[in-house]
């Protein structure tokens, strides 16, 4: 991966893989709000499904995803600029793009959660067909609501040594990791979490 650019703190650049790394300010809390008002009014979300289907003992969710149009533009603009400073800076993988975003709700009252998972399929059972042909290789999660006043519990986790990491992850926040980091969102105990996911796909990783 040929680096573009100087940086300030070259260690960054040093043959590390971080877990996860974070970029706050993107958005401003009114288009935060934005989107969710938008992906709430405009698709009508769907029960979230794993790899083997719909299983309410690893991930209770409703998705909806929302492609590039007139409406979602400036959004892609800007995770596009994001995602690209924090390739640039953290990882050098080889990535190509993704055609939508996925817009998610958590509920406590249904018992929300998201088991430990990997993004990047890793084989086994039946491959899902947005998946053929390309490797998810870098993943984001964007958190629109608060915590704490919107939801408790939720928390956006990582599989680090035999510890889990639990990132601080205020609202506006964008988490970027290697899709093939084990991660979870623990279960809700109160309210509703919104967030934003992108999976970005690349050649295989060689």
């Amino acid at each position: 991966m040929l680096y573009k650019g100087l940086v300030n703190h070259p260690q960054e650049r040093q043959r590390i893989t971080y877990p996860w790394v974070y970029w706050d300010g993107r958005f401003s809390n009114v288009e935060l709000n934005q989107i969710v008002a938008y992906c709430r009014a405009e698709i009508e979300p769907r029960v979230a499904e794993t790899y083997g289907g719909v299983d309410a003992n690893v991930r209770v969710s409703s998705v909806s995803f929302h492609g590039r149009i007139e409406a979602t533009d400036w959004i892609f603009k800007n995770l596009n600029d994001v995602l690209s400073q924090i390739n640039t800076r953290w990882y050098g993988f080889d990535l190509n793009g993704y055609h939508a975003f996925q817009y998610t709700e958590y509920y406590a009252q249904s018992g929300g959660k998201y088991d430990w998972h990997t993004d990047m399929h890793l084989g086994g059972g039946v491959i899902p067909e947005d998946m053929i042909g390309e490797t998810r290789k870098l993943s984001m999660s964007l958190l629109l609501n608060e915590p704490g006043v919107d939801f408790e519990g939720g928390e956006l986790q990582f599989q680090v040594g035999t510890v889990p990491d639990t990132p601080d992850t205020p609202k506006g926040r964008i988490i970027a990791f290697p899709s093939f980091m084990l991660h979870r969102v623990a279960p809700l105990t109160r309210g509703v979490r919104r967030s934003l996911v992108v999976w970005v796909t690349g050649p295989k990783f060689t």
